[in-house]
């Protein structure tokens, strides 16, 4: 099977693309919106064999030589190799979601940069009730984002989000919301990643 990576069409998303640790905000949604009831139509959430955890994560700047600073800690598997992680105690924990399919996810590269590789990303659909801890924790990495049409800024270069499902943790390369936060997209770097990440959420049905 082969893949093509999707366009995009400009909307009021938040969302942070990484490149290592580096993080650049840009416009990041492929869903059209269809109206004001368009929410009515969202997937409908299932509960969850496992919680799915979403958690802020700092990383130390400049990177660190050798060992992590205290308080850091790696994610074998889950993160850039040698990159140190810090929890700063913003997460949230959701039991229920609907998943979509995994698909290829070419973000617009920043301004005077190179191409951004292409990710694998998928839609979470979250109870209408947990869309505003959804919507708090994703603020707290990119930071409240102004009423305009431009691209969303991200309000600092050293943190990262992370999710955890059964006692996997996976280091996001991007996200959006949409639908006030009820959908969540996850991108990461490869299919395999996106994919593992995927089928156990679908399967916990």
């Amino acid at each position: 099977m082969s893949f093509q990576p999707r366009s995009r069409q400009p909307a009021a998303t938040a969302s942070v693309l990484a490149a290592g640790v580096m993080f650049t905000a840009a416009s990041c949604s492929h869903l059209t919106p269809l109206g004001p009831d368009a929410a009515a139509t969202l997937p409908q959430p299932h509960h969850l064999r496992s919680p799915l955890v979403l958690q802020v994560m700092r990383v130390p700047s400049p990177a660190p030589v050798g060992s992590c600073p205290a308080g850091y800690f790696t994610l074998p598997g889950g993160g850039s190799p040698g990159t140190c992680y810090r929890t700063t105690g913003t997460q949230v924990t959701i039991t229920s979601a609907a998943v979509s399919p995994v698909s290829p996810l070419q973000p617009p590269p920043p301004p005077g940069q190179q191409a951004v590789p292409v990710q694998y990303a998928f839609w979470i659909t979250v109870p209408a009730a947990d869309a505003p801890a959804l919507t708090a924790v994703t603020t707290t990495v990119t930071g409240p984002q102004p009423p305009s049409q431009g691209p969303p800024t991200a309000r600092v270069a050293t943190t990262a989000l992370t999710i955890s499902v059964a006692d996997h943790t996976w280091v996001l390369a991007g996200f959006a919301t949409q639908f006030a936060g009820q959908q969540l997209e996850v991108a990461l770097p490869s299919r395999n990643q996106a994919l593992q990440l995927q089928r156990i959420l679908a399967a916990s049905g």
